[in-house]
């Protein structure tokens, strides 16, 4: 592209016969789906823990490498779950640059988002920024991985290890990612990770230790 108006919104070629929608879900197989739903309803099972739940947890444990993996009802819940599992308190650094569900989950526990910049290049939170926000109130971090790029996880590691912080990732955006050979949330450092995982037509969340 040579200039703004080669893009779509000014007046340029769509990339696209019809406009795509961020939200459009992932069905799959309809005929699978169907006979998805038809086994809930023959089970009467609609809630707790029922077998596909169960089947949906074993699924996202293979894919992501971890050893647990509990299914949530939407994202903000995973994140609170993972939150005060953690025992975060206080104030916790995070990133402006995120679904709100990332702050909301924070405030809702009683604790102080802190934003950090984030890196250009990345969008995702900026190490190199972090330290000078830890306060004696600081608990932990709660970084994001931004559409599917995994962020700086050593650099992450290294300051919480150094300032005796809990770390955290939102990781709604990088489900079934890796980076250098390692999933996202499957780590020796002991954190929590609240992930998407595509499932149906309204997404499903997992909560991952």
């Amino acid at each position: 592209m040579s200039g703004l108006g080669d893009f779509a919104i000014f007046g340029g070629t769509p990339a696209f016969p019809e406009p795509r929608h961020v939200g459009a879900p992932n069905i799959g197989d309809r005929a699978t789906l169907l006979r998805r739903f038809e086994e809930i309803l023959d089970r009467r099972i609609l809630t707790n823990d029922g077998p596909l739940v169960r089947e949906f947890e074993e699924v996202v444990r293979g894919i992501s490498g971890v050893r647990n993996a509990v299914a949530m009802s939407n994202g903000t819940a995973a994140l609170e779950v993972a939150i005060q599992a953690a025992g975060l308190t206080g104030e916790v650094i995070t990133t402006p640059w995120t679904f709100i569900a990332t702050t909301h989950a924070l405030l809702r526990q009683g604790i102080r988002p802190v934003f950090c910049d984030v890196d250009p290049r990345t969008h995702n939170i900026d190490p190199r920024r972090i330290e000078d926000l830890i306060t004696e109130r600081t608990t932990g971090i709660l970084a994001v991985h931004l559409w599917g790029r995994v962020c700086d996880v050593d650099a992450l590691e290294n300051i919480a290890r150094r300032h005796g912080l809990k770390l955290l990732f939102d990781s709604a955006h990088a489900f079934g990612c890796s980076s250098r050979g390692r999933m996202v949330g499957a780590s020796a450092t002991p954190r929590c990770s609240a992930s998407t995982a595509p499932s149906s037509s309204t997404p499903s969340r997992a909560a991952r230790w």
